[in-house]
C-alpha cells in the first residue's frame, strides 16, 4: 500500500551526489587567486566570500561556514557576503539562521536575485513551497536567465503536484542548457507525475548520458522500470545507483522493495539492514521494515519497527498511513479509519484509498466510494488507487465507469506484477471484419468462466475469437455454442496460439461493450456437460439410484493461494449444520487440500466423493448436471453451475467479492444463483442457518 521512495528533483544543483568534490582546476586558479588576496588582506570580504563558495563545493562544510561568517564581519553592509552567509548556513543544517542572513541580504538589497533563489529554496527543504513561489517569480522578474530561478520556480510547482507548470519551466532551461542533467532528471520526474512514463524514461536516460554517476537519476529510472514490471532492468538500475552512492538511503529502500517483490527475501533483509546502517534515525527506513514485517504477516515485529517511526516523528503521514494499515490487517477497521483520516490530514495521498477499504469493511459502502473518488483526484497515476476505485464502483452498480477504471489493474503490480505483452494490437471494440482475436484469460478459472460468454459479442462484430485459457476449463469451453459451431477456438495458456491479428484480455470486454447491469450477455445457460456422467461412477456415487432425495452438490474453499482466500472459504466442520439436515444425497464437488477433511465427517454424515477422480471442470460439469442443486462459498464451482443455469447457493463472506455487488440477493450474471451473504464479519454460523431453512422448504417441496 505504501510507494516506493523515488528522488525528487534536487534544490541545488548536484546536491549530495558526492560524499567530496575535489578542486577542478578552474576553482584551484581562482581559490590560489583570493588565497594571495587574503595573505595581503586577511579581511577582504570578497575573497572571504568567494573562499566560503569554494570550500562549499568542495563540500568542506564548516570550513565554508567559517570564511562566510568572516566575509560578514569583515563587511556586514555587503549583500552578497550575506547570501554565502546563507548558503553555507543551508549547507550545515541551521535553517533558521539561514533565513535570517538572506533576509538581512534583501534588506541591503531588494532586488537581489540570489537571495531570493536561496530563500525560495529554504523554503521549498522546510516544506513550504507556496511560500517559495513568490521568491522565484521575484527573482525571474529582475532576471528570466536565471537558470537557479527557474529551476527552483518548477521545483516548488512540483511539490504542489503542478507538473504540467513545472514542467514548463524545466522545457524552457533544457531549450537554454541542453546538456545540463538536472533539467532532464527534473523533467523525468514530472513526466512520471503525468503519467509520461515513456517520455520520463527518455529524459532520465538523457540525464544519465550527460552524467553517467548521477545516481539519482539510475534510482528513479530503476523505480520507473520497476513499476513496468522490468524487474530485470529495474534491478540493474537500482544496483548501479547503490554502487554510484553507497550512502543513498532510498536506492537500498527500493531495491529491498524489489527483492521482496521477487520473492528474494534474504536480500530485501540485507538491503534493509544497509539502509538502517547508514541512518538508524530514519523514519522512512522504520516505515519500510514495518511494510516488510507486514508482507511477510508478522504483525507483532511489524509494530515494533512502527513504533519507533513514530516515536521519531509522531505527525509522519506515511507512518501514520502505516499504522492504519496495520489496524486493517488486524480487523480494527473502525479504528483504522480514523487512523487513515488522520493519516490524511498530515498530507498522506495513500491513505485516502486505504481509508475507502476500510470503509467497504466496515459496510459504509458510500463513504468507501466517495474516498476512493477523492484518491483518485488526488493522484489520478496512482493505479491502485483507480484499481480500488473500479471496484467498489462495480460493487455499487456504477458499471460503465467502474469498467473503465479496471483497466488501472495493468499498472497495479498487486494484481499485474508482470502482464503478458503480445505483438498484436488491443482491440477496444472495432469491427473486426473477419479478423482472428486473441481472447485470453489472466486470473482465476471462475474469470474464464464468467466472461467466455463475450465470445458471442466478438463475433458478432465480425471476429473469429481465440478463446486462450487455462487447462482445467479448456475442455468444458468446448461446449460453448460458438465453438461446436466452429466460429471460434480454445487455446491453452503457456502455449503459443494459432495466428492472430488483435488481442482482448477476456475481463477487459465489459468495458469494451459497456456492459452495464441491465445488459449482463447470456441470462440463459452457456455451458453443459460435454458427455453425460460416466454411469459408472455415477453408480457409485448414488448406489440407491433416484430414491427420491434431492442431489446436492457442496463446495467450501477455493484457491488458497488467492490473497483473500481466508474470507471467502471455510471448513467442512462449519457445514455440518446443513449436512445433518435429512433426506439429501450430499456429494462433495470439493477438490485440492480442502477435500482431505472429507475424512473427518463423523460417521452418521453421508457425502460421496464425486471429484477425487475429476480429470478437470468438464468432469464436474458432468456431475453438476445429475444435480438438483449446488452450494459453494465463492470457488470456479459457482460459476460452472451459474453458467450452466444449475440452481446454486453462493455462500458470501461480509464484504464480498466486487462481483456480487452488495446487499443483494441474485446476481445478474447467473439467474439460477442465489446469495447467501454473511451479515457481519466471518458469520459463517448465520449464513448456516438461512441456508439450513432454505434446504428446508426445498426438501419440504421435494
Amino acid at each position: 500500500m505504501i510507494a516506493q521512495t523515488q528522488g525528487r528533483p534536487p534544490t541545488d544543483r548536484r546536491k549530495d551526489e558526492r560524499r567530496h568534490q575535489p578542486l577542478t582546476g578552474r576553482l584551484r586558479e581562482v581559490a590560489l587567486r583570493y588565497q594571495k588576496i587574503l595573505r595581503q588582506n586577511p579581511r577582504h570580504a570578497e575573497a572571504l566570500a568567494g573562499m566560503s563558495l569554494i570550500a562549499l563545493a568542495s563540500r568542506q562544510k564548516e570550513a565554508a561556514l567559517n570564511l562566510a561568517k568572516a566575509a560578514v564581519a569583515a563587511a556586514p553592509r555587503m549583500a552578497a557576503a550575506w547570501i554565502v552567509f546563507g548558503q553555507t548556513l543551508r549547507a550545515t543544517h541551521h535553517a533558521k539562521e539561514a533565513r535570517q542572513a538572506y533576509e538581512a541580504a534583501l534588506r541591503l538589497d531588494a532586488k537581489s536575485s540570489l537571495a531570493r533563489v536561496g530563500l525560495g529554496e529554504l523554503k521549498i527543504a522546510e516544506g513550504e513551497p507556496e511560500a517559495a513561489l513568490a521568491d522565484f517569480e521575484a527573482a525571474l522578474a529582475r532576471d528570466p536567465n536565471l537558470m537557479a530561478a527557474r529551476m527552483g520556480l518548477g521545483h516548488a510547482l512540483a511539490c504542489l503536484d503542478r507538473f504540467a507548470a513545472a514542467l514548463a519551466h524545466y522545457e524552457t532551461i533544457i531549450a537554454r542548457y541542453p546538456l545540463l542533467p538536472e533539467a532532464e532528471f527534473a523533467a523525468g520526474f514530472a513526466l512520471v507525475r503525468l503519467g509520461r512514463v515513456e517520455e520520463a524514461e527518455r529524459r532520465y536516460r538523457r540525464a544519465i548520458s550527460l552524467r553517467p554517476d548521477f545516481a539519482a537519476a539510475w534510482m528513479n529510472l530503476g523505480c520507473l522500470m520497476r513499476e513496468q514490471g522490468k524487474d530485470l532492468y529495474a534491478e540493474a538500475a537500482l544496483c548501479r545507483a547503490a554502487e554510484l552512492r553507497p550512502d543513498l538511503v532510498p536506492a537500498w529502500l527500493n531495491l529491498a522493495l524489489l527483492m521482496r517483490e521477487l520473492g528474494r527475501i534474504e536480500e530485501a533483509e540485507a538491503h534493509l539492514n544497509r539502509a538502517y546502517a547508514l541512518d538508524r534515525e530514519r523514519v522512512e527506513t522504520h516505515v519500510a521494515w514495518t511494510q516488510f514485517y507486514v508482507a511477510r504477516k508478522d504483525l507483532k515485529t511489524a509494530q515494533e519497527w512502527l513504533e519507533k517511526a513514530l516515536q521519531r516523528e509522531p505527525e509522519n503521514p506515511e507512518a501514520m498511513n502505516m499504522r492504519g494499515i496495520l489496524l486493517h490487517h488486524e480487523e480494527r477497521f473502525a479504528e483504522a479509519v480514523r487512523v487513515f483520516e488522520r493519516a490524511e490530514a498530515l498530507g498522506s495521498k495513500q491513505a485516502v484509498s486505504n481509508r475507502g477499504n476500510s470503509l467497504l469493511e466496515v459496510g459504509r459502502v458510500r463513504e468507501a466510494l466517495v474516498a476512493h473518488r477523492r484518491a483518485v483526484d488526488l493522484d489520478a497515476r496512482h493505479a491502485g488507487s483507480r484499481y480500488n476505485l473500479a471496484l467498489t464502483q462495480i460493487r455499487c452498480g456504477e458499471w460503465l465507469e467502474g469498467w473503465k477504471n479496471y483497466e488501472a489493474r495493468w499498472g497495479f503490480r498487486e494484481v499485474h506484477r508482470q502482464p503478458r505483452i503480445y505483438n498484436r494490437p488491443r482491440w477496444h471494440g472495432e469491427q473486426l471484419q473477419g479478423k482472428r482475436i486473441l481472447l485470453h484469460a489472466e486470473q482465476g478459472l471462475g474469470d474464464a468462466i464468467q466472461f467466455c460468454r463475450y465470445a458471442d459479442l466478438v463475433s458478432a462484430r465480425g471476429g473469429f475469437p481465440i478463446l486462450q485459457v487455462h487447462r482445467p476449463v479448456a475442455r468444458l469451453l468446448q461446449s460453448l455454442a460458438i465453438v461446436r459451431a466452429g466460429k471460434a477456438e480454445i487455446a491453452l495458456l503457456g502455449e503459443a496460439p494459432s495466428a492472430f491479428d488483435w488481442e482482448c484480455p477476456l475481463m477487459s470486454l465489459p468495458a469494451v461493450f459497456e456492459t452495464t447491469v441491465d445488459t449482463v450477455p447470456w441470462d440463459e445457460p452457456y455451458l453443459a456437460a460435454e458427455v453425460p456422467d460416466d454411469e459408472a461412477r455415477a453408480s457409485a456415487l448414488f448406489p440407491d439410484g433416484d430414491c427420491g432425495y434431492p442431489r446436492v452438490g457442496i463446495a467450501w474453499a477455493g484457491n488458497p493461494r488467492y490473497k483473500a482466500d481466508a474470507k471467502r472459504s471455510t471448513t467442512l466442520t462449519t457445514l455440518l449444520p446443513l449436512l445433518e439436515s435429512s433426506g439429501i444425497d450430499w456429494i462433495s464437488l470439493q477438490k485440492g487440500e480442502a477435500a482431505k477433511q472429507l475424512a473427518l465427517l463423523p460417521p452418521e454424515v453421508r457425502m460421496a466423493d464425486g471429484a477425487s477422480g475429476d480429470r478437470d471442470l468438464a468432469d464436474a460439469a458432468a456431475l453438476i448436471a445429475r444435480l438438483d442443486l449446488v452450494i459453494t462459498t465463492d470457488t470456479s464451482i459457482a460459476h460452472l453451475a451459474g453458467a450452466m443455469g444449475k440452481p446454486v447457493w453462493i455462500m458470501l463472506p461480509h464484504l464480498s467479492d466486487w462481483r456480487w455487488m452488495q446487499e443483494i440477493e441474485t446476481t445478474p450474471w447467473y439467474r439460477s444463483a442465489r446469495l447467501f451473504r454473511q451479515s457481519s464479519s466471518s458469520d459463517w454460523a448465520g449464513v448456516m442457518e438461512r441456508v439450513r431453512a432454505g434446504l428446508q422448504a426445498l426438501c419440504g417441496g421435494w
